[in-house]
C-alpha cells in the first residue's frame, strides 16, 4: 500500500499485507484489505510477476469497525447496514487479473 494513503493505524494488525483503509465510496465506510506480496522465490515460480512485492491477490471487504480493536470506523445510518459488507477477491496471479 502507497505510505501517503490513509490509514487506520491499530496496534493489534498483523505485520505486512493487512490494512484498514477508507473504501473510497463517497467517503463512507472503510475497506480491510488482505493481500499477498511476492517474494524472491515467488518471482522464480512464477514469470507473470515482475518485482518484490507485487500483488498476487488481494481480497477486500467494506467494515464499520476495525476486527482487530473494535473501534468504530463509521457510523452507519440505521438503514444503512445492509448496504455495506460487500467484498471482492482479485486474483493478479497471472497475466491479467481477475475478480472473483
Amino acid at each position: 500500500m502507497p505510505d501517503n494513503l490513509k490509514k487506520h493505524e491499530c496496534s493489534f494488525l498483523p505485520p505486512g499485507g493487512v490494512y484498514i483503509v477508507p473504501s473510497g465510496r463517497d467517503n463512507k465506510g472503510w475497506m480491510l484489505i488482505i493481500q499477498r506480496e511476492a517474494t524472491e522465490k515467488d518471482l522464480e515460480e512464477n514469470s507473470h510477476l515482475e518485482d518484490i512485492g507485487d500483488v498476487i491477490w488481494r481480497t477486500e471487504l467494506e467494515i464499520t469497525h476495525c476486527p482487530y480493536c473494535g473501534k468504530v470506523l463509521f457510523e452507519c445510518p440505521a438503514p444503512e447496514p445492509k448496504k455495506y459488507g460487500k467484498f471482492r477477491h482479485i486474483d493478479s496471479s497471472g497475466w491479467s487479473s481477475k475478480v472473483l
